[in-house]
């Protein structure tokens, strides 16, 4: 065999070598990924010590837009504007009145509905771009209603920095567009990072972010509330980081503003982190296990919102796309955990 010939039986035995290499490769990439995914389902299911959701999946057959699914409070938005709803908001300005918007891929605009599923009003912000809205928010502060939209997804973790608006909160029976909108620009510590949850606590003064990853680990960040006595104001902050939760896919948080608890969401259970004290420092508070209460088999849960009667709200994306309400069922006595039930209309 000449020297040639021998070379290129090397090199041909070096490629064959690295292909098979790079298919092994892949092949343990993907075995990883997959027992990672695993691995946070069990530890989410193992997390749900308490009771279980209430609000009723909807059904698979075609369903009349907007109207009730009796006997619960499931309801279908009534027109298609939010095939995305990716962020609620239950209104301060007017009970009984929710807030939406879409994901990426929609202008800046704001959606308000009413319990039964019909759009009473559209807002536009004005010099706004929507390059991908996760979640938004209602609070108190100052006096004033306020209303906080978050542009914060990054699924390639590429954004150097993520915008969070601040508002006065429209009147949800009234469509405008609106122009003094405050910025708050915000860096992670740690480099970019993928958010679709955040949260207002006014009384502690802190706008909370929670990561999202299929890893069950769900970074925690804070940043101070502005003065919200300023009309207008456009300040740059770096977040800083106080917890890791052991939760993976985090999609949605609110803060039940009575009681200080905190509610987060993935796509299966909705989780509780229970405020000892009202004024307790978040970081304390999320060492605490939380209660956990499975979710209805909707399509994607990416939305959850905390009203003023501490009923806890979830839309997911999808057309129809449906708004209910969940209804905590607790353990009875024997301790186990009681099965799903319909949840009662709401009262006025």
């Amino acid at each position: 065999m000449n020297e040639d010939h021998r070379l290129g039986c090397t090199s041909i035995n070096i490629a064959t070598f690295r292909v098979r290499t790079a298919g092994l490769r892949t092949a343990v990439l993907r075995t990883a990924v997959l027992l990672s995914v695993c691995l946070s389902l069990i530890i989410v299911l193992a997390l749900c010590n308490s009771g279980c959701t209430v609000a009723e999946s909807p059904p698979t057959g075609d369903k009349p837009k907007g109207a009730t699914a009796e006997g619960d409070d499931v309801v279908y938005l009534a027109d298609r504007s939010v095939p995305e709803s990716s962020g609620l908001a239950s209104s301060r300005r007017r009970r009984g009145y929710f807030w939406t918007h879409n994901d990426s891929g929609d202008r800046a605009s704001l959606y308000a509905y009413d319990r039964k599923g019909r759009r009473t009003a559209t807002v536009k912000l004005k010099d706004v771009t929507a390059n991908d809205w996760e979640d938004c928010c209602t609070f108190s502060s100052d006096g004033k209603d306020r209303l906080l939209i978050a542009d914060c997804g990054d699924n390639d973790r590429r954004r150097s920095k993520i915008n969070l608006f601040l508002m006065d909160e429209p009147d949800p029976l009234k469509s405008v567009s609106v122009k003094k909108i405050s910025r708050i620009t915000v860096r992670y510590p740690d480099g970019a990072r993928d958010c679709e949850a955040v949260a207002v606590d006014s009384a502690r003064k802190q706008i909370v972010l929670l990561t999202k990853s299929f890893l069950p680990q769900a970074g925690v960040y804070v940043i101070p509330l502005p003065d919200q006595t300023q009309e207008v104001f456009d300040i740059n902050v770096t977040a800083k980081k106080i917890a890791t939760l052991v939760l993976p896919l985090v999609t949605a948080a609110d803060f039940d503003e009575s009681t200080g608890d905190l509610w987060v969401t993935n796509y299966l259970q909705a989780f509780r982190f229970s405020a000892s004290e009202r004024l307790l420092p978040i970081a304390q508070q999320l060492k605490q296990l939380p209660s956990a209460f499975d979710l209805p088999k909707w399509r994607q849960v990416e939305a959850l919102a905390v009203d003023e009667e501490q009923n806890v709200w979830i839309t997911s994306e999808g057309l129809p796309t449906p708004l209910g309400r969940l209804k905590i069922i607790k353990p009875d006595n024997s301790g186990e955990k009681t099965t799903h039930h319909v949840s009662d209309e709401p009262k006025d």
